[in-house]
């Protein structure tokens, strides 16, 4: 996307419609990497988010971007991605037009600030479950006044620094800071977590919530749709974004949740590597199993 792509933002959230604040930003602007995915948050599209799991080569961004993808999710919390590795992916991701948003393994300064400097335009920390925790990741995640990220010369602004507040002022505008709520303690406390300032969004990793709910799977329980009405309506009153991991066999849930709270509903896993490629195997097989069947075999296109 190019840097003046966008010249103004629609209204989303219940804020007023403003002027795109990082055309103010002249000096860093034609350095900028935007970030794809807050963009049409704010423009009040849905984001699907293609997920790595095992397939960490960069060449992977370009058949995502090729899907229409517009974020990768890279998940540093279950998955061996080291953090070499993931900064590659991240960097990959910039040149192809693809946020990078990663999920850490911890509450931890080294990560988040490491993987930010270093081409991550969205961090996820899992199992918050208090506002303090939130507080630490605004400090961890955003430069000042927001918080105390020490600024770097990252990939984002393509190892430059033109103007030191103006870059300070354009990774806080473009990095995306998300608490993860997956336990009953985090959405008991979701109201005052989504009420601390500089974060960007909530994520919902509703696999372990509902197993933190002691209903582990049963998504079409009705405790599940209103624990994630709940969050988003925390969101919505502050503000931020929803998005969810864990659901992408269930968009049935996220639709009616997009249509009960509008443009807070914003992004969502949708597809993960080692899914695609079992069920591509599948398909493969189950297709030369015909042919020794004798079974007609229709020739793909």
């Amino acid at each position: 996307m190019s840097p003046t792509a966008i010249t103004e933002q629609p209204a989303t959230n219940g804020k007023a419609k403003v002027a795109d604040p990082l055309l103010a930003l002249d000096k860093v602007l034609p350095v900028l990497s935007r970030n794809p995915l807050k963009d049409r948050m704010q423009a009040g599209n849905f984001s699907p988010c293609y997920y790595i799991q095992m397939v960490s080569s960069p060449e992977v961004l370009n058949l995502a971007k090729l899907a229409g993808y517009h974020a990768t999710v890279l998940n540093l919390e279950h998955h061996k991605t080291g953090i070499e590795t993931a900064s590659d992916i991240c960097l990959a991701a910039l040149n192809r037009g693809i946020a990078p948003i990663c999920i850490v393994p911890s509450l931890q300064n080294d990560w988040i600030s490491r993987l930010l400097d270093n081409g991550a335009q969205g961090i996820i920390v899992p199992r918050v479950g208090t506002a303090d925790m939130a507080k630490e990741m605004v400090r961890f995640g955003k430069h000042r006044p927001l918080g105390e990220r020490p600024l770097a010369f990252s990939p984002q602004l393509q190892f430059q620094i033109p103007d030191f507040k103006q870059a300070q002022e354009a990774q806080n505008l473009t990095s995306i800071i998300a608490p993860m709520i997956e336990t009953v303690e985090g959405l008991s406390n979701v109201e005052e977590i989504a009420a601390v300032h500089g974060l960007d969004a909530i994520f919902v990793g509703v696999h372990d919530l509902s197993d933190d709910m002691g209903i582990g799977g049963e998504f079409s329980n009705p405790l599940i749709y209103d624990a994630l009405s709940k969050i988003c309506r925390a969101a919505a009153a502050n503000g931020l974004y929803v998005g969810f991991g864990g659901l992408e066999w269930r968009p049935d849930l996220i639709g009616r949740l997009r249509k009960d709270f509008g443009s807070t509903v914003a992004f969502g896993i949708a597809g993960r590597d080692g899914v695609f490629l079992l069920n591509g195997m599948r398909e493969v097989v189950k297709r030369f199993q015909d042919v020794e069947a004798g079974i007609d075999v229709p020739a793909l296109a």
